[in-house]
């Protein structure tokens, strides 16, 4: 072999060689970008997790939370309730006694005829319609049942909506 020859042999020997090393460079950095890519893959995996566990968390507490004000106004309407209807009964009950208290001294005044009779019965009926008609106007939502609240003239029992009339 000529020099010339064995010249382009050792050329193209030492191209192959650098070839060869771009190519260990290149599979290398192959390699390591895709260490590196799984690395970040891993982590952002972890991170959402993270993330997504503190989401969850906050919403269990804002769900607590929300529970415990709806059962606080759920007390709160009960007790309201509750009071209304005291008042209502104890409005009743003083209405009732005031009427009887008027029709006793009525009777021991001036013996009663039967318009006076009339008279009395009408009052009475217009006290009654008076004070449904306001116990009507009092706010009370309709999706809630009422608790039944024994009427403590005797007469009964109140229970219902302010809507039901006897």
């Amino acid at each position: 072999m000529s020099e010339e020859q064995q010249a382009t042999i050792d050329q193209l020997e030492g191209e192959l060689e650098r070839y060869r090393e771009q190519e260990q460079l290149v599979v290398k950095t192959l390699l390591a970008a895709t260490s590196h890519a799984t690395a970040i893959r891993e982590s952002a995996r972890r991170e959402a997790e993270l993330t997504l566990r503190k989401a969850r968390g906050k919403a269990e507490k804002r769900k607590a939370a929300a529970e415990r004000e709806r059962d606080d106004a759920r007390r709160e309407l009960l007790r309201l309730r509750r009071i209304t209807e005291q008042m209502r009964t104890g409005l009743s009950s003083f209405l009732t006694a005031k009427v009887e208290e008027l029709r006793l001294e009525e009777t021991e005044e001036a013996p009663t005829s039967a318009q006076d009779v009339e008279l009395d019965a009408a009052l009475g009926t217009a006290i009654e319609a008076q004070f449904e008609t306001a116990a009507r106007s009092w706010p009370v939502p309709d999706s809630h049942s009422r608790a039944e609240i024994p009427d403590q003239s005797g007469y009964g029992s109140i229970s219902g909506s302010p809507d039901d009339s006897p």
